[in-house]
């Protein structure tokens, strides 16, 4: 992708505030270091013209969104995730390179990062179904051997 002009990448602050939480958010839950996740959504911003300011605690993001009419301010509690998932640790750290990088447009930006948050099915819905009754046959066999 190639660099895109300053002026085509103008954005609205509130939703740029909004994405930039929820990339916060996305990053620190797929446990990227504070340092890192504040540097990544500071760079996205700097890549959209946006001075924003960031600051994540391991229970709290919070983005300040500073624009020439009124700041906006965002923040969100992090639940504890004890799920490790490293496709989707990647694909973020993909996505918040490709922003400065890139000149990727906030509404692209956006698009991309909820199709990496959508949780995908590993196998089809009637497999675990078979699976879990061949656990279950398995169960009640091994019961009454015994």
């Amino acid at each position: 992708m190639t660099r895109a002009h300053a002026a085509d990448l103008a954005v609205d602050p509130e939703a740029a505030s909004a994405f930039l939480l929820d990339l916060a958010k996305a990053l620190h839950l797929a446990y990227q270091p504070a340092p890192l996740v504040e540097a990544h959504v500071r760079q996205a911003a700097k890549a959209w013209g946006l001075d924003v300011e960031v600051f994540t605690l391991q229970s709290l993001a919070l983005t300040e969104v500073l624009s020439q009419r009124r700041s906006h301010v965002a923040f969100a509690r992090l639940p504890f995730n004890p799920h490790w998932n490293l496709g989707r640790a990647g694909a973020l750290l993909r996505l918040a390179e490709a922003i400065p990088e890139g000149g990727m447009r906030l509404p692209e930006a956006r698009a991309e990062l909820d199709r990496i948050l959508t949780p995908h099915a590993p196998y089809p819905e009637w497999l675990v179904f078979l699976a879990y009754g061949v656990y279950g046959a398995c169960g009640v066999r091994m019961r009454s051997s015994s």
